[in-house]
């Protein structure tokens, strides 16, 4: 076994050293295809879910996920959902919410917009999210070499993009002391 730290382009959140272990990949044959029920979801508290989604990034960031049958999961999951958590997170594709946590499909509900800041439909959302659906945690994800926030820190203008990165901007003012580099 090989132990790594991996300093993850896609994540922000978390960095934790892990283990890589080739033979639980090869044990895995048979393709998950449960989905939370409404009673799995109401005994979780928000440590075990933030538990779950750091063992969840742990198999992510070494290689070993969980195989699912996305399209038995989708069938599963047309009566209703019952996600564990809301997340936050950056419109960037290359940040996949549920493959960084290794979370199965109705397991999170997920709001993404560049930058990952928050407005008033974001919060409406995460308010629906822990209200209505019974959500446990909310978690906001940032990562690596944000396309907007680099285009707040650079002042970029350009049509709607303007009045986005004006959200932006009170971070950026915020950390304008900063000394090291501020636009990876």
């Amino acid at each position: 076994m090989k132990k790594k730290l991996l300093a993850m382009a896609s994540m922000a959140v978390f960095l934790i050293s892990c283990n890589q272990d080739n033979k639980k990949q090869e044990e895995k044959t048979q393709p998950v295809s449960h989905v939370m029920t409404k009673e799995e979801q109401a005994k979780l508290t928000p440590d075990e879910v933030l538990k779950q989604f750091i063992e969840g990034n742990k198999r992510f960031r070494s290689g070993i996920t969980t195989v699912r049958d996305h399209s038995e999961q989708v069938r599963k999951s047309a009566p209703g959902q019952f996600p564990k958590a809301v997340i936050l997170s950056c419109l960037d594709s290359r940040v996949p919410v549920e493959d960084v946590f290794d979370q199965g499909l109705g397991d999170v509900f997920v709001g993404r917009v560049a930058g990952n800041f928050v407005n008033e439909d974001q919060l409406g959302s995460m308010e629906f999210a822990c209200k209505l659906a019974g959500a446990k945690l909310v978690l906001v994800m940032g990562h690596q070499h944000c396309g907007a926030i680099k285009g707040a820190i650079d002042d970029v203008k350009l049509g709607n993009i303007t009045a986005m990165l004006a959200k932006i901007k009170p971070a950026v003012k915020m950390s304008q002391d900063f000394q090291g580099k501020k636009n990876i």
